[in-house]
């Protein structure tokens, strides 16, 4: 998805100690996977273009590369649905220094995307309505769940427009 995805990522203020769920059975949107490049907002300056590798892992599963290059972030993407909201769960797997340490707490985001006339759109989980201090997976459902109607619910959206299709 947002996921991807957030736009996704690079957001500090919305990781999670803990995964919505850990089912992941929805399979991949391969509308999202490809080469994309973040689309600056008009009041924003960006010193370089920032750019996301989406790509297919398995079926149910993407590998997310943000931004590529260096200081980039690897991320393992699922299609997730809770309640009545479809999004996606992103666990940040590695850096350019490798993968994330064992022991080392595990790190996730969610997201939700949109795709718009060639744009793909990604905000991320609003952690005002989420608190980013829920470290169980219960906890953080309960709180997903109690505000899955609410609009406001993901936020911070981030445009990319597709460079390449994945191969």
């Amino acid at each position: 998805l947002p996921l991807l995805v957030s736009v996704v990522l690079s957001c500090a203020g919305c990781i999670y100690e803990a995964p919505l769920t850990d089912e992941h059975a929805i399979p991949v949107d391969s509308a999202v996977l490809g080469l994309w490049e973040y689309v600056p907002a008009e009041n924003e300056k960006p010193d370089a273009p920032e750019q996301m590798m989406v790509l297919q892992y398995s079926d149910t599963e993407y590998l997310i590369h943000y931004p590529t290059g260096k200081g980039g972030m690897y991320f393992r993407g699922y299609p997730i649905r809770i309640g009545e909201v479809s999004c996606v769960q992103l666990q940040l797997i590695g850096s350019e220094e490798g993968p994330v340490a064992e022991g080392e707490k595990e790190l996730f985001h969610v997201a939700s995307y949109r795709l718009d006339t060639g744009a793909l759109e990604v905000r991320t989980l609003n952690t005002e309505l989420v608190d980013d201090d829920l470290k169980d997976s219960g906890a953080l459902r309960a709180a997903f769940l109690q505000h899955q109607g609410d609009g406001a619910l993901f936020a911070e959206p981030g445009r990319f427009r597709k460079i390449q299709e994945a191969n």
